[in-house]
């Protein structure tokens, strides 16, 4: 069959693509936010949105199975039995007294000790003790929108379940998509911030979240009775 541009457009037109600019991403609970024993860092620095303004960039979480291999006679088949999980990198502005980069710190700190801000190095108690695992992790949302098809399409979302976040002004003729939000999250790893004379742009920081798994709501192909049809084939 040969290429028709016609078709192709009309291909496109019709679920559209995706724009990687259309995101914002969250922290609705930073370290203790699980057990209520360490009050939330993120109110103690005047950032209460979550940071939502400030993460420029990031990478929506991917996924590789493990497989096990099965060899009997012929080509091995490989069986998926578990699967791995990328940390995932947000590339965050810093304001101009770095507070974004003392929230990671700090956050880390419930892991490995409060020795960071010990300048003096006077005896303190318990000041390498790690804390429990409970007590340090958080909880990180990413929604991702695209613009409507439709261009009659309505004018704001109210969307529930992202805690005291308002996000209906910044998804203004856009529809919501997709919401991922990572669960036991932390950060594994603080990058370092280039400085130099010569850099007249604005700081910014690169931090590795890690997570135990993530949770993913899909709002144009909703999961209801997905795994119980699933479930009614095997019989």
């Amino acid at each position: 069959m040969p290429f028709n541009v016609k078709d192709f457009n009309a291909s496109i037109a019709k679920s559209g693509v995706a724009s990687t600019s259309h995101f914002e991403a969250m922290l609705l609970g930073g370290p203790g936010s699980y057990t209520g024993a360490v009050g939330n860092i993120l109110s103690q620095f005047g950032l209460d949105q979550g940071m939502r303004f400030r993460i420029e960039s990031l990478n929506m979480p991917g996924r590789t199975l493990t497989t096990l291999d099965q060899n009997y006679h012929g080509p091995v088949r490989s069986i998926p039995y578990r699967f791995t999980q990328q940390p995932v990198s947000m590339t965050i502005i810093l304001s101009r007294d770095m507070r974004e980069r003392e929230i990671f710190m700090r956050w880390q700190d419930f892991f490995v000790g409060h020795y960071r801000v010990n300048p003096n190095r006077t005896v303190m108690k318990g000041q390498f003790d790690t804390k429990y695992y409970q007590d340090g992790i958080g909880t990180i949302k990413i929604l991702q929108y695209s613009i409507p098809l439709n261009e009659k399409a309505k004018k704001s979302l109210n969307v529930d379940g992202i805690g005291e976040v308002n996000i209906q002004t910044s998804a203004l003729n856009y529809d919501l998509m997709t919401e991922i939000t990572l669960e036991e999250a932390y950060p594994l790893s603080i990058h370092d911030i280039q400085m130099s004379w010569g850099d007249e742009g604005y700081g910014k920081l690169q931090v590795e979240i890690k997570y135990h798994r993530s949770s993913e709501l899909n709002h144009t192909f909703p999961m209801t009775g997905l795994y119980d049809m699933d479930r009614s084939n095997r019989r």
